[in-house]
């Protein structure tokens, strides 16, 4: 009874520590990459419509529902989608050609155009531009994804005239087959060039390695786990540590049903290897002391579980619960082949691996 109390309040502290990572909220990471100029105005160089590309960005984040985060380019760690930028000339007018491209597979791209007469950016304009660049993003990590999600609204376009003396753009278009500028092509198929951006993104990984607490979990009250995606669906995960049955080691099959995606639910099946070992309880009784000693002998332990892994840049965090099944109760033996005392039996029933299980890994994505 003692046993099972212990363990009912270890997993009731553990569900609380957890508690607060599954409130996590997917962000969308997006880096403006390259941003180019054909033209020799100053307030179209490529300096200048970098910075009011960001300005635009973080002042329409403001205002939107979207959860997103621009990144740095010396920032370490894969961005879920990458901006490019062009500007070149169409006749009498200017023409700014922003390309997003995911930097996941399946890879999908977007590329809009906007048309303006006078050479240079205004703060409305910029932020227009931004809003609509924010919208067609989620648009295409959702349907990267293969989730669905309800569409944008449209931007209201703004005329010279609407706007006033602050307005120095005439609108826009959106035209998912708008030519994209010199240096920001792609080829028939909408997939990125090769030079475009790297493989791995959003939740994409190859290689996991982490840290993990945990309570009856494969890899044990503190330990490690290792896990190689085979493929975007399945991954081979190896976990150990050390356990209250000694040194704990265990092979696992994860299951992700959505694939390689930030926010990626998972079932896994497995065993647990717990190496076992030697404990000592003492007795005194009459000023007398006497010490037993209880082998542990290997013991498996079949499991499984449910869990989530959170993808946050190059980091991960994955949760985990489910239950585990020994598969052998003959496994220690008292020295001497006495009789266990009362002593015996609570060290046993205390520190088998067994029943409820739950754990918590911080990690990196090694490639």
């Amino acid at each position: 009874m003692r046993s099972t109390a212990l363990r009912a309040r270890a997993s009731l502290l553990l569900a609380a520590t957890l508690l607060p990572f599954s409130a996590l909220a997917d962000a969308l990471y997006l880096q403006l990459k390259d941003v180019g100029s054909d033209v020799d105005a100053a307030g179209l160089a490529a300096a200048t419509v970098a910075e009011r590309t960001r300005y635009g960005i973080e002042e329409a984040l403001k205002t939107s529902s979207t959860q997103a985060i621009l990144m740095d380019a010396r920032n370490e760690g894969a961005p879920d989608l990458t901006l490019s930028a062009k500007v070149t000339r169409a006749g009498e007018k200017y023409r700014l050609t922003y390309r997003l491209a995911t930097t996941h597979e399946p890879v999908r791209t977007k590329t809009l155009a906007y048309e303006f007469v006078n050479p240079s950016l205004s703060d409305k304009g910029s932020v227009a531009m931004a809003q609509a660049l924010l919208a067609e993003a989620q648009k295409l990590e959702a349907a990267s994804a293969e989730v669905p999600v309800v569409a944008a609204a449209e931007v209201p376009v703004a005329s010279a005239g609407e706007a006033g003396a602050d307005a120095n753009w005439e609108g826009y278009s959106q035209r998912s087959d708008a030519p994209a500028a010199e240096g920001m092509g792609q080829d028939s198929t909408g997939r990125a060039q090769e030079d475009e951006a790297p493989r791995r993104g959003g939740g994409r990984t190859n290689l996991d390695l982490g840290v993990a607490l945990g309570f009856n979990s494969p890899s044990g009250i503190f330990g490690g786990e290792l896990e190689y995606r085979v493929a975007p669906v399945l991954g081979l995960n190896l976990s150990g540590g050390t356990g209250a049955w000694g040194f704990r080691v265990g092979p696992v099959v994860r299951l992700y049903p959505l694939g390689e995606v930030r926010t990626s639910p998972f079932l896994e099946g497995g065993m647990s290897f717990n190496m076992g070992g030697t404990s000592t309880t003492t007795l005194t009784f009459n000023d007398e002391t006497e010490e037993f000693r209880t082998e542990k002998l290997l013991t498996p332990v079949a499991t499984l579980a449910v869990g989530m892994r959170q993808s946050m840049g190059p980091m991960y965090l994955g949760l985990r619960v489910g239950w585990g099944f020994r598969l052998r109760e003959d496994n220690w033996r008292t020295s001497d082949n006495r009789d266990p005392n009362f002593l015996d039996d609570l060290d046993i029933a205390a520190t088998q691996h067994g029943g409820f299980l739950a754990s918590v890994t911080l990690g990196v994505s090694v490639f």
